[in-house]
């Protein structure tokens, strides 16, 4: 095995892992580093520890258990990055979204749709749960709403506690842990007549596609930076292979990106114009997009678009399909390699040309010129 393998253990699913795998091959590329990659998932710390003990790893990146265990890993001489709040570790640093920040936006966007009282869905034992209570604690305590807040717990207890909420004639903003959590909560809510978007709003974390799904309604979630954590993660192991520690500004943590939708949204204009901004987040690459083309799709005329659109971000539909594709054109410049005709097309603009043209006259310059600066 090469002296330079790197080993990427994440135990939590999937879908993340992927993104974390492909985050770190960015850097790599980019830094023009021959690590080679191995990624190990679910019971990693044992295969972790025997490669760590052989010799043969030049370094670690996962969501680690206790500082007690990557004690033991730094022991062996493998230096480590910790990734995501799983456990509280602090003996290497973490990369990692801001849970905190997390819970105090979810309890902003929660008072915005009209909330007045307001709930916490999770599971006690995990680091980024009490994080993300104690940022949404934060929240209503700006809005001295603190004392409105109650505390629900997984378990057979759930359905009693959510029917005490039942009572209440307030509307409910509740904050889950993750979207799992905000699946069972909405599931169990419909079993007892409790209408989401109506009696409560809900929103979630992970911005998973298929808890949307089983839970039979658009679950609004906070998007992580979960690529983009694995990008930082191997920047800050490679400069700690290099000079002992990372840059200081790798331990500060990424905000996520909230995506409402039906679960936490209560009028049907701001519903219609929340669809408005995911669908044209999700389809910039389209060149034909346009307020017609998206009222279209949303299924009401485009009157009732603008409408809705001005109500929930004082904006048209021209304007803010605009300002996304310049935002990603921006993004995708400052932050990857990509080649400028990929960034047009991405952006909607399958001609290098127009899309070099159309650069030029939102930000002054042409994309080259943006990027090297």
């Amino acid at each position: 095995m090469d002296e330079k393998t790197v080993a990427i253990a994440f135990d939590l699913n999937f879908r993340h892992a992927a993104e974390i795998f492909s985050g770190a091959s960015d850097y790599l590329s980019e830094a023009q580093l021959d690590w080679q990659l191995m990624p190990l998932n679910f019971g990693f710390e044992t295969r972790l520890m025997e490669l760590a003990r052989s010799g043969r790893l030049a370094g670690a990146l996962g969501t680690f258990v206790s500082d007690g265990w990557v004690q033991g890993l730094l022991d062996t001489g493998v230096p480590a990055i910790n990734m995501f709040n799983f456990s509280k570790i602090s003996v290497v640093p973490t990369v990692s979204p801001d849970d905190h920040a997390t819970g105090y936006a979810a309890a902003e966007h929660l008072r915005a749709q009209g909330a007045q009282r307001f709930a916490f869905f999770g599971a006690d034992g995990v680091h980024y749960t009490r994080l993300r209570e104690a940022g949404f604690r934060a929240g209503l305590r700006s809005y001295q709403l603190e004392s409105k807040l109650e505390l629900l717990r997984p378990g057979p207890s759930l359905a009693e506690q959510l029917k005490g909420l039942k009572n209440a004639s307030e509307l409910i903003g509740i904050f889950c842990s993750n979207d799992l959590s905000a699946r069972e909560l909405i599931t169990l809510a419909r079993q007892q007549g409790i209408r989401c978007g109506k009696d409560i709003l809900v929103v979630g974390v992970d911005n998973d596609p298929s808890e949307s799904i089983f839970a039979g309604i658009g679950i609004s979630s906070f998007k992580q930076a979960i690529r983009e954590t694995g990008y930082l993660s191997a920047k800050a192991l490679h400069e700690t292979i290099q000079q002992g520690h990372p840059s200081v500004d790798l331990q500060l943590q990424m905000p996520s990106q909230l995506i409402p939708r039906e679960s936490s949204l209560a009028s049907n204009r701001a519903r219609i114009g929340q669809q408005a901004a995911n669908y044209i987040r999700e389809n910039l690459a389209r060149p034909e997009l346009d307020a017609t083309s998206l009222a279209l799709h949303i299924g009401v005329s485009r009157r009732s678009l603008e409408l809705a659109v001005h109500e929930q971000f004082n904006s048209s539909p021209y304007k803010m399909l605009a300002r996304a594709r310049l935002q990603l054109a921006q993004h995708l410049l400052r932050t990857s390699p990509l080649p400028i005709m990929e960034v047009g097309l991405r952006c909607g603009y399958p001609s290098a040309h127009h899309f070099s043209a159309w650069f030029k006259k939102q930000c002054g310059s042409a994309p080259k010129v943006y990027r090297e600066r």
